[in-house]
């Protein structure tokens, strides 16, 4: 059985327009805040990790040479990209339903039982394709957040089985502080921000400037006793508000307050991206940044880099699916600039 898609207003083209204007409806993401998509001409990427350097000038002879200075990569990394794909399924009575909507006409431009038949059929599609790009958004999201803790394993479920490592300075991964910072009574949380702080300057010469932490985190901090001691010289009002403002007064670190989450396929199960006890602190002034994600042309968007779909007719039972794919991969190029904590 042959069917032209372009009758249910199903055609890749005009999908693949829609799925490029659709916004993320899936909750706050911070992955392309941090590791912003780049285009790469190919699906095999290939990047430099360098350190970040400031050295000083040469001196030279009024008629000397200068001195050649470069930026010397002590790594580099490969990786493939990896396809990320997710459709939906609109059985034979939706197809009738679109394609109905889509042949008759409405009169004199009235509102009608067609005008509206036609509206809902449109929202139909629309809500397929969101609701597609909003699962690759998220796996999206899930790989960039494990890139910025230093490592990406896919999932035991996964038909694709890979796993990569960003190579983290082993002191600035899964570091556990002296005193967990749901001890209140005796953590030290504003200490130990200082102290990471300054074991990645004194390792780097890098300040960072940025911690990625869930509210639970804060909460801890502001119940510390010795964080409540601090406050009452600042203002006796206790509040997650007040504690966050004492922490970037006395370290300069901004504070990026991350509960999003992700659910199973049958909505029954809820996770975090991001653990909930787990602190990412990074520099995110670097000239370069700490890193981005790559993102490869495809055939199915006109050879352009970005968000593509496709349909698929299917004869037993008959339908068609509809799906949207997106081609990444996450690349950090200054895993010095990383510092990753398990605080409580």
């Amino acid at each position: 059985m042959s069917t032209s898609l372009d009758v249910y207003g199903l055609d890749q083209k005009t999908m693949t327009a829609v799925v490029n204007k659709l916004e993320n409806t899936g909750g706050k993401k911070i992955g392309l805040t941090y590791l912003p998509f780049y285009d790469s001409p190919t699906e095999e990427t290939l990047w430099d990790v360098v350190k970040a350097v400031s050295p000083l000038a040469d001196f030279r002879a009024v008629d000397g040479e200068a001195k050649l200075v470069g930026r010397q990569a002590f790594e580099r990394m490969y990786a493939d990209v990896v396809s990320l794909a997710q459709k939906e399924r609109f059985n034979a009575s939706d197809l009738r339903k679109i394609r109905e909507a889509g042949m008759l006409p409405i009169v004199d431009g009235q509102s009608s039982l067609i005008s509206q038949m036609g509206a809902q059929a449109k929202i139909k599609v629309r809500d397929a394709l969101q609701r597609c790009k909003d699962a690759i958004d998220n796996r999206l999201e899930w790989m960039q957040v494990n890139a910025l803790l230093g490592k990406i394993t896919s999932p035991s479920t996964s038909k694709v089985k890979f796993s990569f490592d960003y190579g983290i300075t082993p002191g600035q991964s899964g570091v556990v502080p002296s005193v967990l910072w749901s001890t209140v009574a005796t953590s030290t949380p504003l200490t130990d921000l200082l102290d990471w702080q300054q074991t990645v300057v004194e390792n780097t010469g890098i300040l960072l400037d940025t911690v990625i932490m869930s509210r639970k985190a804060l909460t801890y901090i502001m119940k510390s006793t010795l964080m409540k001691a601090e406050m009452q010289y600042t203002g006796p009002m206790l509040s997650i508000t007040k504690a966050q403002q004492v922490i970037e007064t006395n370290t300069g670190l901004k504070i990026e307050v991350y509960d999003s989450t992700y659910t199973s396929a049958n909505g029954l199960t809820i996770t975090r991206f991001l653990p909930a006890n787990t602190i990412i602190m990074l520099a995110s002034g670097l000239s370069d940044g700490i890193g981005d994600t790559a993102r490869v042309m495809h055939p199915l968007n006109d050879y352009k880099p970005g968000y593509y779909s496709w349909t698929t007719v299917k004869d037993d039972p008959y339908g068609i699916e509809a799906g949207v794919g997106l081609d990444a991969f996450p690349r950090i190029k200054h895993p010095e600039a990383l510092f990753n904590a398990i605080v409580y």
